[in-house]
């Protein structure tokens, strides 16, 4: 009897620090909020599939959802991904000064069969990259390039060509394991940042974890469910730019490209 009295004994006194390290999460160090709106349609939406799924949406939310805005509030780990964050920070703030690509990077892209025209457009975007490195970046009608459903919502993507974010050395050990997490890639040197409809073990590979939405996983659902391309309507148009302008980004993007205008038209710092 005593025996079986000191083992419940011990797991009351054990179950505690067990249940207290679970729930430990990372410090918000900083919020930040992005005012999406999803509005219009694409020449591609306007065909008897799309219109059945959008009379669908329309019944189900009870009204009109060809434009909708919504607020996402975003809590920041500063403490985890100090470099990331700044960075994510400044362009919330339309503070962040970013360089362009190295000239020599740049006219090493010039693929065999490209024109002299075609290399002439390239030099003159690259010139108007350089002549706009004074310009503060900020993810004000930053848009959501890519969506794949269930996986990964990529937005801020800033359409700058050339112009590249600041590197950083940036590690931890947090993973991609709920709805509504927040993440960049890895090292940096790019704009845009993902949101995690859901859980997503292969985003932990690629991108480094620097918080996590607050409020608004409502309007996450919806980015979540926005159609989106399966490549058949806009990969001539993407070939075209990736032919005319070497834009690498254009040639793997086809597919999964939002067929709804997805934009941030509001983003600030909550005090």
């Amino acid at each position: 009897m005593l025996e079986k009295l000191a083992l419940v004994a011990g797991s009351a006194i054990a179950a505690p620090s067990v249940a207290g390290a679970a729930s430990t999460e990372p410090e918000v160090t900083a919020k930040v909020f992005l005012d999406i709106k999803i509005a219009g349609r694409t020449k591609a939406l306007e065909n008897e599939k799309w219109e059945k799924i959008i009379a669908r949406d329309k019944r189900a939310a009870g009204g009109d959802n060809t434009e909708n805005n919504g607020r996402i509030v975003i809590g920041l780990y500063g403490k985890e991904a100090p470099k990331s964050v700044d960075t994510f920070v400044k362009l919330i703030e339309g503070k962040l000064f970013a360089t362009c690509m190295d000239e020599d990077i740049v006219y090493d892209e010039d693929a065999f069969g490209v024109s002299d025209r075609d290399k002439l457009t390239k030099k003159q975007i690259y010139k108007q990259c350089k002549a706009s490195e004074s310009t503060p970046r900020t993810y004000m009608y930053s848009t959501n390039w890519r969506t794949i459903k269930d996986k990964r919502i990529d937005m801020g993507r800033l359409n700058k060509l050339y112009i590249v974010a600041p590197e950083n050395e940036d590690s931890n050990g947090l993973k991609h394991d709920a709805p509504g997490i927040i993440s960049v890639q890895k090292g940096g040197g790019k704009f845009e940042f993902t949101i995690a409809p859901g859980p997503n073990p292969d985003l932990d590979k690629e991108n480094i974890v620097i918080g996590k939405v607050l409020e608004g996983m409502g309007t996450v659902a919806a980015l979540n469910a926005a159609p989106v391309s399966q490549g058949q309507f806009l990969e001539g148009a993407f070939k075209f730019s990736a032919n005319v302008i070497g834009d690498v980004r254009a040639k793997t993007t086809f597919v999964n490209k939002p067929l709804q205008k997805i934009q941030v038209i509001k983003c600030g710092v909550l005090k």
